[in-house]
């Protein structure tokens, strides 16, 4: 039942993903996204890695890290579509995430830490520009690039736990 249940969620979130295919960008403008850099420290042991990606959520706190993917109420990065997600024993690694225009309540790092793809995730790093526990919410506006996005992960020192 449960791979059932895996390849109709995976088929919908190929057919929903491509919304232009590949037409041709219109000249002088820029897709619509965010552009960083994710620092992490204090790795956890290789048995607990089974996935990493950065999520941007439109509410927060997020449902259900999964279905909001396939429902587009969330985009990750890299996309589900890639079987690769971010790197794994790196201090940095920079990315460059194309969003639709419009408002994010939550940006954050999620982590698999076990073999469920439906329940075995928590988020290790958010977007914050503040002091607070609390996640910054972030703007994209169409046709921009927010540059200079910068993400901390600590494994030691996890953020809130929504998900």
């Amino acid at each position: 039942m449960n791979k059932i249940l895996l390849t109709v969620l995976l088929l919908a979130v190929l057919f929903t993903a491509c919304d232009k295919g590949i037409a041709p960008r219109e000249p002088g403008l820029e897709e619509s996204g965010i552009q960083g850099t994710i620092f992490f420290q204090n790795w956890p042991p290789p048995d607990s890695l089974f996935d990493l990606r950065l999520v941007a959520f439109r509410e927060f706190p997020p449902e259900n890290i999964i279905l909001e993917i396939v429902n587009q109420q969330a985009f990750a990065y890299p996309s589900i579509n890639d079987s690769l997600g971010l790197p794994f024993y790196v201090e940095r690694t920079d990315f460059e995430f194309e969003l639709p225009a419009g408002q994010y309540g939550y940006l954050v790092v999620a982590q698999r830490y076990g073999e469920n793809l439906f329940s075995d995730w928590r988020a290790v790093g958010q977007y914050d520009v503040d002091s607070d526990s609390l996640p910054s919410p972030l703007r994209v506006p169409e046709n921009r690039m927010v540059r200079n996005i910068f993400i901390s992960v600590d494994f030691d020192h996890l953020p809130i736990q929504p998900f």
